[in-house]
């Protein structure tokens, strides 16, 4: 009886029904049901689509997924320059923005750990580049140098310049970003390098400087 509705099974099975196939695994029986075609359909075009993907993005003929973000986050910085007015590079600016509401530095932040967390750390600590939380520095003196540094870099020494990516009021904003990470803590830091400059106090009406008579350094 077995025999006879298995040759049944596959002899003469109507049109339309599953086919069994002639394995056998431990009384276990499989019908032979392919996969649909629009199942197929749409694993063979995410495959297809995946090769011209990686060679526009990842092969260096269109711009990296880490080019949109710097676009976009510098797009964003630039809303914010614009809402907060013009922007100038000097210490009232720079120190004014530092004690401001941490939400109008969000787009600084973002442009800090994506341009300069691999030399500073995420949190400004240091690592090949300097510590930025101490309160010693290499080529900084007043408030308005580190703008200076970020704009023009220090190219000597590794640090690149900035100016031609991103606008004066965005630097401006990112100058104020580190300059508000003198005397936090991260986890991670490194021992202090430079000299010791004393703390920034913003300047009255019409000064050129925020530390007395200390001169820039520039880069």
């Amino acid at each position: 009886m077995a025999d006879g509705t298995h040759a049944g099974s596959h002899g003469g099975h109507r049109s339309g029904e599953a086919k069994i196939l002639d394995h056998n695994y431990d009384g276990i029986r499989e019908y032979d049901n392919p996969m649909p075609f629009w199942w197929s359909a749409l694993f063979w075009a995410s495959f297809l689509f995946s090769v011209p993907y990686f060679v526009y993005y990842h092969m260096g003929v269109g711009p990296t997924l880490n080019d949109n973000l710097e676009v976009e986050v510098g797009e964003f910085v630039e809303a914010q320059a614009a809402a907060l007015g013009d922007l100038k590079p000097d210490a009232a600016t720079i120190l004014t923005l530092v004690q401001n509401d941490p939400k109008l530095k969000t787009g600084a932040s973002v442009m800090f750990r994506s341009n300069c967390a691999t030399c500073h750390g995420p949190e400004g600590g240091g690592r090949t580049g300097p510590n930025l939380t101490d309160d010693s520095y290499l080529n900084v003196k007043t408030p308005e140098d580190i703008f200076t540094i970020i704009r023009d870099g220090v190219v000597a020494k590794g640090m690149p310049e900035w100016k031609k990516r991103y606008s004066e009021p965005q630097l401006v904003l990112l100058a104020s970003y580190v300059a508000s990470l003198r005397g936090t803590k991260p986890a991670e830091s490194k021992e202090a390098q430079g000299t010791p400059v004393p703390a920034w106090s913003a300047p009255a009406a019409g000064s050129a400087s925020a530390s007395g008579d200390a001169p820039s350094t520039g880069s």
